[in-house]
């Protein structure tokens, strides 16, 4: 048994157990006592009615032998009498029957006992009776009967003694409960009431967020430590509120620290997702990062590995003196340069750094007035593509997480600068694609028709030279129609290269390429468009043009056509059928014109663009279909 588990006299429990066993111990005396009462009472009863039974035989057997009724009669009845005497005077518990314990009742039933066995018995047989006669008899009875009765008033006097007694004890068992009730509602109420209630207003000041509400309870008991418990929450929610609005604001100040890196970030891959030259995505940037970090000034320099050397790009901020510094130009001249080769970003503070040049002067941003300053890298891929430099006036410690932030910002910038250069290369790839494809078809069809000029004029020279007339007309005819076909080329050239999708969607480019031809020619078209398949791209736009330009063209040409279908089918495959009802071709002669014809050199380079193939073959009722196939797998592979 652990007796440091047993409650200690000063506890609750401890108060209430003693009170509760002082009022059972009373109350189980005073109903013991009582129900002994009720027990004497039932006892003395009991006696008080076989006495009566005995008074009663006493003149039924002077009665039977009055009545000279046989001796077994009597004698049984004689039985029963000393049988109910000896009972009356030993008691029988169990109905109950007792007599009353006190000498003169005790002493009397032995009296009428003895007056029983040596007086009345012999007289109550029948020779005896005869000998005394019925007079004596009846006298001897009564007074015996006598006795009986003196035994029963004693009885009845101690029954109601009895009854009094027991009366003044359910009086005092009442007193007792009322005064025991009122006892026991005035200690609860001390011992649970109050500071229960001392306890509750103290949760609720608590609750409505007085942390400095107090329980002022005096006790050893268990109220006493749960006040003492609930004194030192309260105190520890106070320190606890205390600490959580400290964190609070630092948390505060992180969130705003942080929404403002957000709000710089999305700034910045806002600023450097528009298209923009490389000085303006350059300075937008510094000036987001300045906000950010709060720096006086900044510039970004880019490197030339061809010579070695550091440009700048932008700036804000940096005096002259500071910007123009030859030696900080060179990639090893100072601490910007040097820091391309530095794998985390670098911060300075001149002042206490003391960091000195070669020739021994300090920092050249010392001598500008900047006590600090920090070098990201702007990279792509791996790639150093330059620094960017933030200078302050004041000591300035960047955290690790704005280190990291603009470490990232820089490799932005470096993807920035990267597509800027990459689609300057691209533009400039175009341009030289598109002029060999101008001097191709220059080449392949205007050089071809002059050089059929130079002849002509060569022969209209001799014939000039020698006189015939005839074969100066036809020289001239045929220089009339080659010049005439040659504007035509040229001016199909320059139509061909003016067009451009990107201001129309490819319906509308379609229908005004084929509006353009019906005035040009006088030839009939007719469009026909479905399909649900992806959108294509701008440049499958830009080839399926050039390609139905390049088709409508040598109708123009060559075809000698009334009429000309156009069919795009744009589904999972990309099909555009161009059908002519011209004179047809045949498969020898497009074979022996495709080794030198322009026009179709020049669709299958385009067709081979986005990845498609072209098939010209003549169709049964006369005329040419040319049709362009790209297929799924094909789709923006570009």
């Amino acid at each position: 048994m652990n007796l440091s588990n047993l409650p200690s006299r000063h506890s609750l429990s401890t108060k209430l157990i003693v009170l509760a066993v002082l009022w059972l111990v009373v109350a189980t005396v005073s109903i013991g006592y009582t129900l002994s009462l009720s027990w004497q009472l039932q006892g003395g009863g009991a006696a008080i009615n076989d006495a009566g039974s005995l008074r009663m035989r006493s003149y039924h057997m002077l009665v039977m032998l009055s009545q000279q009724q046989p001796r077994e009669v009597i004698e049984a009845d004689q039985r029963i009498f000393e049988q109910t005497l000896n009972t009356l005077i030993d008691g029988d518990p169990a109905r109950p029957l007792m007599l009353p314990d006190t000498p003169e009742i005790q002493s009397l039933a032995q009296v009428i006992k003895r007056q029983w066995q040596v007086d009345m018995l012999p007289l109550l047989e029948p020779v005896g009776a005869r000998q005394i006669g019925l007079a004596t008899l009846n006298a001897e009875v009564d007074r015996f009967v006598a006795n009986i009765n003196q035994l029963v008033r004693l009885i009845e006097q101690h029954n109601a003694q009895n009854t009094a007694m027991l009366r003044m004890f359910q009086f005092l068992l009442i007193g007792m409960a009322f005064i025991g009730a009122l006892t026991m509602i005035y200690m609860l109420y001390l011992m649970v009431i109050l500071p229960v209630s001392q306890l509750h207003d103290a949760t609720l000041r608590l609750s409505q967020g007085s942390l400095d509400s107090r329980v002022e309870l005096d006790s050893q008991d268990e109220f006493g430590v749960l006040a003492t418990g609930f004194n030192t929450m309260a105190e520890h929610l106070q320190e606890l509120l205390q600490d959580m609005e400290h964190k609070v604001q630092e948390k505060t100040r992180e969130l705003e620290d942080n929404n403002l890196q957000l709000r710089t970030l999305y700034a910045v891959t806002t600023l450097l997702n528009q298209k923009q030259e490389l000085e303006q995505a350059s300075n937008g940037f510094l000036e987001q990062v300045m906000r950010l970090t709060g720096a006086e000034a900044g510039f970004v320099r880019l490197l030339d590995p061809d010579r070695d050397m550091m440009d700048v790009v932008a700036q804000i901020g940096v005096p002259d003196g500071l910007l123009h510094q030859s030696d900080c130009k060179h990639t090893s001249g100072c601490y910007c340069g040097r820091s391309l080769q530095a794998v985390q970003p670098i911060t300075l503070h001149t002042s206490t750094e003391r960091v000195l040049q070669d020739n021994g002067e300090r920092l050249h941003c010392a001598r500008a007035g900047f006590e600090s300053f920090a070098i990201f890298h702007v990279r792509t891929n791996r790639q150093d593509l330059g620094i960017y430099t933030l200078f302050f006036r004041q000591e300035h410690n960047l955290t690790d997480d704005e280190h990291k932030l603009l470490e990232a910002l820089g490799s932005h910038l470096g993807v920035t600068i990267n597509n800027i250069r990459l689609a300057a290369r691209d533009r400039q790839l175009a341009v030289m694609e598109e002029r060999n494809l101008m001097a191709q078809g220059l080449h392949d069809s205007i050089a071809q028709s002059l050089s059929f000029l130079n002849l002509q004029v060569q022969m209209l020279e001799s014939a000039l030279a020698h006189g015939e007339q005839e074969q100066v007309q036809e020289n001239l005819a045929f220089i009339r129609s080659g010049v005439q076909e040659s504007y035509e080329d040229v001016r199909e050239l320059l139509l061909n290269f003016r067009v451009r999708i990107s201001k129309q969607e490819l319906p509308e480019a379609v229908r005004t390429l084929l509006q353009r031809f019906e005035l040009q020619t006088h030839v009939a078209t007719h469009l026909e468009l479905g399909g649900d398949g992806l959108p294509l791209s701008p440049q499958e736009q830009l080839q399926l043009i050039f390609i139905l330009q390049e088709a409508l063209s040598n109708v123009r040409k060559h075809a000698q056509a009334s009429h000309v279908d156009v069919r795009i089918r744009n589904d999972a495959d990309l099909v555009m059928t161009v059908t002519d009802n011209g004179r047809g071709i045949d498969p020898a002669e497009m074979q022996a014109r495709q080794s030198r014809h322009v026009g179709v050199s020049i669709m299958e380079e385009r067709a081979r663009r986005i990845h498609a193939s072209i098939r010209i073959e003549g169709v049964p009722q006369g005329g040419t279909q040319v049709t362009l196939h790209l297929p799924a797998h094909e789709r923006n592979a570009t």
